[in-house]
Formats: C-alpha cells, sequence, structure tokens
C-alpha cells in the first residue's frame, strides 16, 4: 500500500482538506409517495422554502441549526470556478432548479441532492455531514483524551471527536525517537507532519516526510512513525479508526 501524498488542493479538482467541511441538515420526512408499478420511495426535503422556514434560534437553546443547502451548493460551484449551467449538465438537473434550491426557493429530495454531491466527488453522508449533533460546537472533553505508551520518547495523545467516528492523534517525537511496535486497525489514517523530519513506515517501506507534508493510507496495513533526526519533530493524524 503506497500513501497517497496532498499536494496544495487544486483548483476545479477533487475536494481536499479544506472542502472537508461538515454541514447539518434538519430533513423532515414526508409521507411515501407512489411510483409506477405500486412502489413507493421514501421522500425527504432537505429544507423549506424561504417563506415557510422558521426563524433561526437567537441563542443557544438546545434547537438544531437548519444550514442553508443552497447555499452550500453555491459554495462549492464558486470554489470550482463552476457555472449553474455546467453543474446542471454533470447532474442531469435543470439549470432553474439549481438556481431555486440555491435561492432557498426549492426543496430538493435526497436523490438529486446525491446526484449534485456526487459532482463534487462527495457521497451523500459526507456531503450532508449528516447529524444534529454538531449544530453547536462540541468540545472534547477528558473522557475522549487518552494517552497511549508508544515507546520512549514518544507522546502520542488521542482525542475521540464527538459525534463523529474520528480520533485525531498528536504525537510528538525526540531526537531519535521511535513507536516500539508497529500499529494495525482499521479504517483510513491521514498524517500531517507539523515539525521536523519524520518516517512514516507502512507494509515495511519507509517513506521521509518533512514538515507540511501529508499523506493517506489505508491504516489496515502495518505501520509506525520514527524520527532519525537529533531533533524533535511532530504530527498530527486523523484516523476513521478508533484509537
Amino acid at each position: 500500500m503506497v500513501p497517497g501524498y496532498i499536494s496544495a488542493p487544486r483548483k476545479g479538482g477533487r475536494p481536499g482538506p479544506r472542502d472537508a467541511q461538515y454541514f447539518v441538515v434538519s430533513a423532515r420526512i414526508r409521507e411515501e409517495r407512489p411510483q409506477p408499478g405500486g412502489k413507493t420511495i421514501p421522500y425527504m426535503s432537505s429544507l423549506p422554502s424561504k417563506k415557510n422556514r422558521p426563524p433561526a434560534p437567537s441563542g443557544d437553546d438546545g434547537a438544531v441549526a437548519i444550514p442553508d443547502v443552497g447555499k452550500i451548493i453555491e459554495r462549492l460551484r464558486a470554489q470550482r470556478g463552476m457555472a449553474v449551467r455546467d453543474l446542471a449538465e454533470q447532474s442531469g438537473l435543470s439549470a432553474s432548479f439549481i438556481r431555486a434550491v440555491e435561492r432557498g426557493d426549492s426543496d430538493i429530495s435526497l436523490g438529486r441532492l446525491a446526484r449534485l454531491a456526487n459532482v463534487f466527488h462527495y457521497d451523500l453522508g459526507s456531503f450532508l455531514g449528516f447529524t444534529s449533533k454538531l449544530s453547536r460546537p462540541a468540545f472534547v472533553t477528558g473522557t475522549d483524551r487518552k494517552r497511549v505508551n508508544r515507546g520512549k520518547g514518544v507522546t502520542y495523545e488521542a482525542l475521540h471527536l464527538p459525534a463523529l467516528d474520528l480520533d485525531l492523534v498528536i504525537v510528538e517525537l525526540a531526537a531519535g525517537a521511535s513507536f516500539r511496535s508497529d500499529l494495525t486497525h482499521e479504517g483510513i489514517d491521514v498524517v500531517y507532519i507539523t515539525k521536523g523530519e519524520v518516517v512514516l513506515m507502512v507494509n515495511g517501506v519507509d517513506y521521509p516526510m518533512n514538515a507540511g507534508e501529508c499523506c493517506v493510507f489505508s491504516a489496515g496495513f502495518p505501520h509506525r512513525l520514527r524520527n532519525g533526526s537529533k531533533a524533535p519533530a511532530s504530527a498530527i493524524s486523523v484516523t476513521t479508526g478508533r484509537m
């Protein structure tokens, strides 16, 4: 397994780390609608139109915030320099419908929203960040933080992110320090070097990395970090498998 290195985000390309933002949608489910042949499918409206939209809460009263899906689509288009007609051609939806959604004047079904998400290289879940638990900032408390002994000269702290199946790992390596054993777990790892020089070993192969470099790899292969230099080094990692 060769790690995939991440360079600067490309204009008009696939989403990069700066695009990995989560959005919350409080959706209401309508009754199943009959389809040809007697079948029914559930229909979900992501947002009420502007005139029917409830007022935003004035304070932190526990209410679930309803973001503007139209603005999300408009922002992603703008980031990629994409015109409405281009998005319409790639999604198979009409330009007039997309404009109405962006203005907040039209509801959108899950099926149509999935087609738009696919154009931006998101699946529907990641496009929406589908959890009401993140409508307000959620702080990582002591119960979701743990330090793990990975060897002499290694500081390793894992923070489990609330409402997400993700761990943020902070690693500090003294000069010459290394993980004492390989790690192997489910999921995907993203490693970013914040200081110094670090060698990432994946499946027996060394990948030297310098500060500012980032890579992605399958955590199912044995991997570890080591600092072969004479100066301290540090890294952060995001993993989809809980540590």
